[in-house]
């Protein structure tokens, strides 16, 4: 009679453990969807709303850019294109220019730089219908950590964050999303920027929304990926590991019970 009556018990405290331990592990992780904040139905200027304030490129020094010069008269326009037409843009923020000599281009967006160069080739009469096309040949911003280190090549005057992270694939799924580190440096001063891309206006209102060239972008890795790197890892986070901890456990503690009651 006593035997019919302990098995039941070691049942049920089994399906306990292990109804609890489903009960954990089917939580759904609330750092993963991205907007959580989100309204959909509102309306408002993003530089109103969010305070943004969008700013095309502007050169440094060490940039790289190509620069075409075209015109009806192949003869002119041609030497200005000595080269392939690819410059350095040295530490004061010059470039040396066929014909027109030193430049000062540091500062300027890709449309000023364009619109510079055209109104003196055209003033001067060097080359009276000048059509130019300047093209970034080496901006890029760096990615490291769970996403891979990788070098992002920029080959527009604008990138926001969201576009950068369609850019890379999208951020990967053992990645951390509320800390998303955003390194920059300018004029000598590094600053440092967090983004929670699970919240949309902490995005929006970052100084980090748009991203500039030279960037470093860090996502770090999960807890998960993390744990991953050492001999035992996750083992302590498997469902095998708990399920079999109940089984033995429960057979432990009643094993004990029934020596007791001897």
């Amino acid at each position: 009679m006593t035997k019919m009556r302990r098995y039941p018990l070691l049942s049920m405290l089994n399906i306990v453990i292990i109804f609890s331990i489903i009960s954990l592990t089917a939580c759904t992780p609330k750092d993963v969807a991205y907007f959580q904040d989100k309204q959909p139905g509102t309306q408002a200027l993003m530089d109103t709303m969010f305070n943004i304030t969008s700013i095309p490129f502007k050169l440094r020094p060490a940039d790289k850019i190509s620069i075409n010069i075209s015109s009806r008269n192949n003869t002119l326009s041609q030497q200005f294109n000595m080269g392939g037409g690819q410059y350095l843009i040295d530490d004061n923020g010059n470039i040396d220019f066929p014909v027109l000599g030193e430049m000062h281009v540091a500062g300027m967006n890709r449309e000023e730089l364009r619109d510079s160069l055209t109104n003196l080739l055209r003033e001067s009469r060097l080359v009276d219908d000048a059509m130019v096309r300047v093209e970034y040949t080496g901006l890029y911003i760096t990615l490291l950590g769970q996403n891979g280190g990788r070098r992002v090549n920029i080959d527009k005057d604008k990138l926001n964050f969201f576009e950068f992270m369609a850019q890379i694939g999208d951020i990967n799924m053992n990645a951390i999303r509320t800390n998303i580190l955003v390194i920059r440096e300018e004029d000598g001063v590094i600053s440092q920027y967090e983004l929670d891309v699970t919240k949309m206006k902490n995005v929006y209102e970052s100084p980090a929304y748009y991203l500039h060239q030279n960037d470093i972008v860090y996502i770090e890795p999960n807890n998960k990926t993390k744990r991953s790197t050492t001999n035992l890892g996750n083992m302590f986070h498997t469902w095998g590991f708990w399920t079999g901890i109940a089984g033995v456990g429960g057979l432990s503690i009643w094993s004990l019970i029934d020596r007791l009651r001897k």
